[in-house]
């Protein structure tokens, strides 16, 4: 017997991937804490609400040799899961139609567990059986991550919430119910001007994030019946209910007061003895509305002391960018390196100049603090000073970028990247992309990279992409280029207008793959040879 469908199977939500959640993030956050994590090349992953796999499937095509499991209630979701896993010839996942209190004993252990968008929209008894999951379920040394809604900054949502609820609950179709939620919104927005400034500059701020979701997320975290927000002093006094204890944010910017003076900062530690307090203190400060919360079992004890040392045995890597250019390595002035108008940093020592170019250069790869170091060095210049040589060892180096880290300028990791960043050296080599970013590349021009990030593909990428699937050199690859570009489903501009047939000679046809081969392995799109 069919069971009757879900919400999300009248408005599929069908997801995407969500990089902190990803088990490498998780191993190197528990290790930055001075925990031991499964090794992720081998690991056994659940999912509780997969939905179609968006998060759970590049995972799995990205590590080989672990396994992973995903349940949703969904049929439709699941079901398209499925369709990918087969066409794109995956053996290492299974997602599963059901509920998530079908999960018990039998499932056995996981390395890591991922809850991401399901416990504030479930029943209670669904939300003690999750976390009874991440206790019950997770291996020793593991790591269990759920998302959910908090409080203070829902208590403004959670009141538009209500009232878009309240309007739409008088139409039946979800199309209907959308539509005339986003109606409401405008209405208020314009009635509320004349009546209540401080009111309408509350909705007006509510109602422009909301002008920039979807209709599926709109559906589902402002039309379901259920979306429960809570504390996060609550959530955390019933996952310590279910044997479990917070180890951290996956992002430590988050659990960090470096954005407020610090009078703020000591005042937040005095009140806040412990961590969780600290981090309850935190969310009234800075208006929290969301969590992504990691745990691991009570018997294991973080060390929360996070010094330069920690960074030791990490991999670095940064999308900064250097803007502008001039100025000397060794000089006075400084550089400024960014990604996006307020992810920058300015710096004026040469190791931090020198630093900072390694990484732009070898994006979106990583390197361990001694490979850094020996590439630093090479930088600066023969006459530097003996202190800027000390500067640029291993430890010392640790020392800059902890504070880069904590404000999200720079990544760390524990594991080796799991993707192609140059191009074979062999000419003959047949160069393979994700199967799953091909298999996305059918339908979108947004693809999910083995970075675990979904990047926009230019037309010429997204062309030459769907061609990688391992059994074609670069030789081979020439006439299918070129054949796209005779039959007008793809176009290359040149200097006077797009490249016609009479200029499309083979040397050059091939230096135009040449260069989208190097842009889709610095997407980090090539899987390792």
């Amino acid at each position: 017997m069919q069971s009757p469908p879900t919400p999300y199977d009248l408005v599929p939500y069908w997801g995407h991937p969500y990089r902190e959640s990803h088990p490498d993030q998780l191993a190197a956050v528990s290790r930055l804490f001075g925990l031991a994590s499964p090794p992720v090349d081998t690991c056994r992953v659940l999912e509780l609400g997969c939905a179609s796999g968006a998060n759970l499937i590049p995972i799995a095509v990205a590590v080989p040799g672990a396994s992973f499991l995903g349940i949703d209630l969904s049929q439709t979701h699941i079901a398209e899961g499925r369709r990918t896993i087969e066409a794109i010839g995956l053996s290492n996942i299974e997602l599963v139609h059901g509920s998530i209190d079908s999960i018990g004993d039998e499932h056995g252990q996981f390395d890591y567990i991922i809850c991401h968008g399901v416990f504030s929209w479930v029943p209670r008894a669904i939300q003690d059986h999750i976390l009874r999951v991440c206790s019950r379920n997770l291996a020793a040394d593991g790591v269990a991550y759920v998302s959910y809604n908090t409080y203070p900054g829902w208590f403004m949502r959670g009141m538009v919430r209500r009232m878009m609820g309240f309007h739409a609950r008088r139409f039946s179709e979800p199309a209907t119910q959308l539509e005339q939620a986003r109606a409401l919104l405008d209405f208020l927005f314009q009635a509320s001007s004349g009546v209540d400034a401080t009111y309408h500059a509350l909705l007006n701020r509510e109602i422009n994030i909301l002008r920039q979701c979807n209709d599926s997320y709109i559906y589902h975290e402002h039309l379901e019946e259920i979306n429960e927000p809570l504390f996060f002093h609550e959530f955390m006094e019933r996952a310590e209910a279910a044997g479990l204890r917070y180890l951290a944010e996956p992002h430590l910017s988050e659990m960090v007061a470096c954005d407020v003076p610090a009078e703020i900062a000591d005042v937040l530690g005095k009140v806040g003895p412990n961590i969780v307090q600290f981090e309850q203190y935190l969310d009234f400060l800075k208006n929290r509305t969301f969590r992504r919360t990691l745990l691991c079992h009570a018997a294991r004890i973080p060390d929360r002391e996070v010094g330069p040392q920690r960074l030791r045995e990490f991999r670095v890597a940064s999308p900064l960018v250097r803007r502008g250019t001039g100025g000397k390595l060794d000089g006075d002035d400084e550089w400024e390196f960014g990604n996006g108008p307020e992810m920058f940093v300015k710096v004026g020592a040469a190791v931090h100049k020198a630093a900072l170019t390694v990484l732009e250069q070898v994006w979106p790869a990583s390197r361990t603090l001694v490979d850094l170091a020996n590439r630093v060095k090479s930088f600066l210049d023969s006459d530097s000073s003996n202190a800027q040589r000390q500067v640029a060892e291993p430890a010392a180096l640790a020392e800059l970028i902890l504070p880069l880290y904590l404000k999200q300028l720079l990544e760390i990791s524990i594991e080796t990247p799991r993707f192609a960043t140059t191009l074979p050296a062999d000419p003959t080599a047949a160069p393979r992309a994700s199967p799953f970013a091909r298999h996305q590349a059918q339908q979108s021009m947004i693809v999910t990279n083995l970075r675990h990030q979904r990047v926009q593909l230019g037309a010429l990428d997204h062309e030459v992409l769907q061609l990688l699937d391992g059994t074609r050199n670069r030789e081979s690859l020439v006439p299918l280029l070129d054949a796209a570009l005779d039959s007008g489903r793809l176009t290359i501009q040149n200097a006077s207008g797009p490249l016609s047939a009479s200029d499309r000679t083979p040397a050059l046809i091939a230096e135009i793959l040449e260069q989208s081969l190097i842009s889709v392995a610095r997407q980090a799109l090539l899987l390792l040879p």
